[in-house]
């Protein structure tokens, strides 16, 4: 049976058209699909399809903030544990953590721990942070209290995460805390969305998330915070220090709301986020909890979602090995399809290497497209840099718009001043130029992989595959399919007919093929059709599809992740490189196909692209559902009754300060504790924290004694208050509260790092305490004299406690809010000298 000439025209040949439609629809399902995954949270399944779980009550915990007790497993409300750790500074945390624990039906196998936070930040109502994920471990708790569990689980449900992480650290005083090995941790650090996988410890424990059946996360994340370009931290950084291996599992979307009222469960809109969190820490937890051995593969992990459907987990080791064979077999099967060819290399390379000029539009391509794309990109940052903050999408479409259209356009202009005439070498030239690319950059990849476990760069390992394919389909029909296929009986056309031919008047459906090799003979036989190039539409899907995947699921959640931390004083140049770099992985993979898109396709792009572009240049920044955080602390000074609140933002918008009435000799300055802000100062309003008539100075009580060259004791304490500070201005390098003890049982004062410091925090689980504290200088002073200050922190706010951050409430406009700057909303402080006179 002969198929007609037609539909063989169809099938093979690369019109403008077909490849057009085949690029568009390949990017616009993509995008869409993509953008369904990350900004449409699933409605949660009705409840005899919750598997145990019950979202209706975690729901009403979640509004009600409560907490209940189980029968049938051993819960404990841990009012002994305490610790003293070193960090930046000395801290002493007296715990309250619920501790819940359910033996497993085989007790040879190490414990998990499953573990949240229910305290939140004095200006957020912690919806998100970390409500759901403490009503989570209830639903939990109740699940495995009625499923014997193989291994035995355990729950901190701790508080005094918001302060330093001093919930989990107390947690590691309890004799439970001996028990696990592995442990998932639950946090939010945005409002609602999808929770992100966010960092792991190891391949063994990442390979839980593969029964997850809605998961979503890449190690971009994980190598972030290992770069420490994440400005926050979680429980997992302590669990995983004492030495158990883990799943960070938290909300990112929304930072904006993050630590301010807006984290509440109105915002929250619905179930759906509550229902993935349930969903996500079930599976993963079963999947941890149900492992017959304990196999300690402490490999670094790589891993990635699929459309939040599949999530993709592969060893370091693994990834290495894979990269190693593609790029050792890549050249290898390039060299193969050349040898096989008739004639062998060397008739290959005489009959289809493409001349030379053809070689010359790839890189010029790149660096165009490189130029203009991070060109704007650094124009966004500079011009108006917060734009990002509410209209990240707009920024995203603009830079892909611009890096296709530069692509379109270098093209063009090489074509028209210097053209190649073999078509089908150019093509075979510009996927050897971009194979060749990514192989340089998979050897680079691969050595970051191998040296700094850094394993955020998959999608080269991807990009190279996909292109190495498209390659190896493009040499083979130049190779084995080059001659046109002729019929039994051919009959010679007229000269006419060959001019119609073979120069025909060009339309938006003609082929791509020069005229001297595009040949359908219509004289009765509409077999006659060159193959050459037949396989474009294999090379697109091979080269387009899984990295364009891969890219934009990335660049969806990085924008998602960054685009509001330039309030928290991240770099806008960083952000912005970041979504045009992104933009640009996204937009290379046409590059060989460019020349065949249809103008009117990129002309309606390049509108796309003024229209976004003027936007992003103009429009004011934020809005009431994208705020400015605005950052607050008031201190006081004790001795002589002065005070100072503080402001903090970024630099540009300090003027919507001087909407508050009572601000007067505003002075500002960078904020020396957060990069990138700027700290406005003013003499505010009096605060009453203590919520009576006493004077201020009886905030808080100080005495001290020397009882050494360098030694002294401490009395300090607070009214209504639970926390207070030591200050010293010469280093200390021991501590000890009285009736605590180190972390981990070492006690004495001791400091295990030997470190010396000039602050201490002290926490206490109850009101109005007194601690005795024992410190020892790092070297005794010359005049025998030490010098410091004792400081109480307040955070319970109101109207009444402190006027001054209410008056910042109502006066700031309705785009920006406010959260707190320190553990304090008001801090008051005494100066002490310590001397022997």
């Amino acid at each position: 049976m002969r198929v007609p000439g037609a539909i063989k025209s169809a099938v093979l040949e690369p019109t403008t058209a077909r490849v057009t439609a085949l690029i568009s629809i390949i990017y616009a399902a993509v995008f869409i699909a993509s953008v369904v995954v990350q900004e449409i949270v699933p409605a949660p399944p009705s409840k005899p399809n919750q598997r145990g779980l019950d979202l209706d009550q975690a729901w009403l915990d979640l509004q009600q903030s409560i907490a209940s007790a189980y029968s049938g497993v051993e819960v404990l409300d841990d009012l002994i544990s305490n610790g003293t750790y070193a960090d930046a500074q000395i801290v002493y945390f007296e715990g309250d953590n619920l501790l819940v624990k359910i033996d497993g039906t085989d007790t040879s196998l190490p414990a998990v721990l499953f573990s949240a936070h229910f305290d939140s930040v004095s200006t957020g109502l912690g919806a998100t942070d970390d409500g759901m994920g403490a009503v989570t471990l209830i639903q939990l708790v109740e699940y495995y209290a009625s499923r014997k569990p193989a291994r035995t689980v355990v729950f901190n449900i701790n508080n005094g995460e918001e302060d330093w992480l001093n919930g989990a650290h107390a947690f590691l005083d309890h004799p439970w805390s001996r028990l696990p090995t592995t442990f998932l941790n639950l946090e939010g650090a945005g409002n609602g969305g999808r929770p992100m996988l966010f960092r792991t410890s190891s391949f063994d424990v990442t390979s839980a998330f593969r029964a997850v059946s809605r998961p979503h996360g890449s190690t971009l994340s994980s190598d972030a915070f290992k770069r420490r370009l994440v400005r926050s931290g979680t429980d997992f950084s302590v669990y995983e220090e004492a030495g158990m291996r883990g799943l960070d599992l938290a909300f990112y979307r929304q930072r904006s709301r993050y630590h301010t009222t807006y984290d509440s469960v109105s915002w929250l809109g619905n179930k759906g986020s509550l229902w993935l969190m349930m969903e996500n820490a079930l599976e993963a937890g079963n999947a941890l909890v149900y492992r017959k051995s304990e196999t300690a593969n402490s490999a670094d992990a790589v891993y990635f979602d699929i459309f939040g459907r599949a999530m993709v987990v592969i060893s370091q080791g693994g990834m290495i090995t894979l990269n190693v064979l593609l790029l050792v077999l890549g050249p290898i099967a390039i060299a193969v399809v050349l040898a096989s060819a008739p004639g062998g290399y060397r008739v290959s390379f005489q009959k289809f290497a493409p001349e030379k000029r053809a070689w010359v539009r790839g890189p010029v391509m790149l660096v165009v497209s490189l130029i203009a794309t991070l060109g704007l990109a650094a124009g966004y940052s500079a011009a108006n840099a917060y734009i990002v903050h509410s209209s990240a999408y707009t920024v995203a479409i603009s830079l892909i718009a611009v890096a296709i259209c530069s692509l379109a356009l270098s093209s063009h202009l090489l074509s028209k001043y210097l053209p190649s005439a073999d078509h089908a070498g150019q093509t075979v030239a510009d996927h050897a130029f971009f194979t060749a690319l990514w192989w340089i950059l998979l050897c680079w990849a691969t050595g970051q992989l191998n040296v700094n476990s850094l394993g955020g760069f998959y999608y080269v390992t991807f990009a190279y595959a996909g292109q190495l394919v498209a390659l190896t389909l493009c040499l083979t029909s130049a190779v084995f399919l080059n001659s046109p296929t002729k019929p039994n009986h051919e009959e010679p056309a007229s000269a006419s007919d060959d001019n119609d031919l073979l120069y025909p008047e060009p339309t938006e459906r003609s082929s791509l093929l020069p005229g001297a090799v595009h040949r359908i003979l219509s004289n009765g036989h509409e077999n006659i059709v060159d193959k050459s190039r037949s396989t474009w539409s294999l090379e697109i899907l091979a080269s387009l599809v899984f990295p364009c995947i891969l890219a934009t699921g990335t660049l969806l959640m990085l924008m998602t992740a960054l685009s509001q931390t330039l309030a928290d004083g991240s770099q806008p140049m960083t952000v912005y490189l970041a979504i045009g770099f992104l933009a640009l992985l996204i937009s290379l993979p046409i590059a060989p196909f460019i020349s065949q898109v249809h103008y009117f396709s990129v002309s309606i792009l390049g509108l796309v692209l003024l229209a976004t572009s003027i936007y992003n240049l103009t429009a004011f920044p934020f809005s009431p559902a994208n705020p400015l955080k605005i950052f607050f602390q008031q201190s006081v000074n004790l001795d002589d009754g002065s005070n100072r609140v503080q402001l903090v933002s970024v630099d540009s918008f300090k003027g919507v300060y001087q909407h508050i009435p009572n601000i007067q000799l505003v002075k500002c300055a960078a904020d020396r504790n957060r990069p990138g802000l700027t700290n406005c100062a003013w003499s505010g309003t009096t605060p009453n924290v203590t919520l009576d008539s006493r004077p201020m100075s009886d905030w808080v009580k100080f005495s001290g004694e020397k009882t050494g060259v360098k030694t002294a004791t401490i009395q300090l304490g607070g009214s209504n208050t639970r926390s207070c500070r030591i200050y010293t201005d010469q280093p200390i390098i021991s501590l000890n509260v009285r009736g605590g003890h180190w972390e981990r049982g070492l006690g004495g004062g001791a400091n295990p790092s030997n470190q010396s410091f000039t602050e201490a925090r002290l926490w206490s689980r109850t009101w109005n305490r007194e601690f005795t504290v024992d410190v020892e200088w790092a070297e005794p002073n010359e005049d025998n004299e030490y010098t410091g200050r004792v400081a109480c922190e307040w955070a319970e706010w109101g109207a009444e406690s402190i006027p001054a951050l209410e008056e910042v409430r109502v006066f700031l406009p309705p785009w920006a809010v406010t959260t707190k700057l320190a553990d304090g909303l008001v801090e008051g402080l005494r100066s002490f000298t310590l001397s022997d006179r």
